[in-house]
């Protein structure tokens, strides 16, 4: 009996390495499809599959805040010292909100940064006069734009692309650790800041409306128009000047920032203007289109 049992043992062992191979082949397609959900992290979290995906997203975002810093200006006003330079006052209360909500909620806090992220993006756009009215642009094709007008350094919208392929993966790829989410947040803010920091110029309303004249000596009054006056900064702040254009929109306010954006389908010629400060006539423009920029906030 005893010699049965061992040629049982001895034939079970061979089989078994051709059973193996069997199941191999018969099962090779689940079994692909299990290693590659493994790899996706679906079994064992996506942290598998995003750890090096945030680990790039923090090198990059470094590095696009650096390229831009070294970003020569509109102007040569480096040299100018910060107490020369007069700054427009931005909002930096969204920053503090999603820093504040990274504390209760850090996946709700990347939302909120992500749609920051974007709308800077696209203030960025229109504040330069890029931004088209007539269609909606992706973020990929507001990245696309801002290079062509920046030439913008390879760091600065791989990192923009990476920080939205990121944020995809955690809002809609399932669950992840705080401490992930918390990472990408973090390289986020730096990506916003990078974007705020893009040299251009700004331009807030200074007055909402003047009356304008066809005549040098301010007597005959040009109707269904008025003329915006704006407060711009140069990119760095060293310079502020002060420009009027016309306009037959109403929706302007003391102190927004605003478009550069234009309407060709009116026109006028020479035109001035009483100072509001002064009550000094002075010339408002030689040829002008119509000036419609709208409120950064609304885009």
């Amino acid at each position: 009996m005893n010699e049965y049992s061992e040629l049982i043992r001895a034939i079970a062992t061979l089989l078994w390495p051709i059973l193996a191979f069997v199941s191999l082949i018969i099962f090779r397609g689940e079994i692909a499809k299990a290693i590659g959900r493994i790899k996706k992290g679906k079994f064992l979290g996506q942290e598998v599959e995003l750890s090096e995906d945030l680990i790039k997203l923090q090198l990059t975002a470094t590095e696009a805040s650096e390229e831009v810093a070294s970003m020569p200006q509109l102007e040569n006003e480096k040299a100018l010292e910060a107490s020369e330079k007069e700054q427009p006052d931005f909002d930096d209360s969204a920053i503090k909100n999603i820093i504040k909500q990274a504390s209760h909620s850090p996946k709700t806090a990347l939302i909120l940064l992500a749609s920051e992220v974007e709308k800077e993006a696209r203030q960025t756009l229109a504040s330069i006069g890029k931004f088209k009215t007539s269609r909606k642009l992706t973020l990929s094709q507001i990245i696309d734009e801002l290079d062509s007008h920046y030439g913008l350094p390879k760091h600065v919208s791989s990192s923009l692309r990476l920080f939205w392929d990121t944020r995809n993966k955690i809002i809609h790829g399932g669950a992840a650790e705080d401490r992930n989410i918390l990472s990408a947040i973090d390289s986020g803010v730096t990506i916003l800041k990078t974007l705020q920091a893009l040299p251009r110029e700004t331009n807030l309303i200074h007055n909402e409306g003047v009356t304008i004249y066809s005549d040098s000596i301010c007597k005959n009054e040009i109707p269904n128009a008025k003329g915006i006056i704006l407060k711009t900064f140069s990119s760095s702040g060293a310079h502020v000047f002060y420009r009027i254009f016309p306009s037959t929109r109403t929706h302007f306010k003391k102190g927004i920032r605003v478009a550069w954006e234009w309407s060709f389908e009116n026109t006028w010629n020479d035109a001035w203007y009483k100072d509001p400060e002064t009550n000094e006539i002075k010339l408002a423009w030689n040829s002008s289109a119509e000036f419609i920029g709208r409120n950064l906030d609304d885009i």
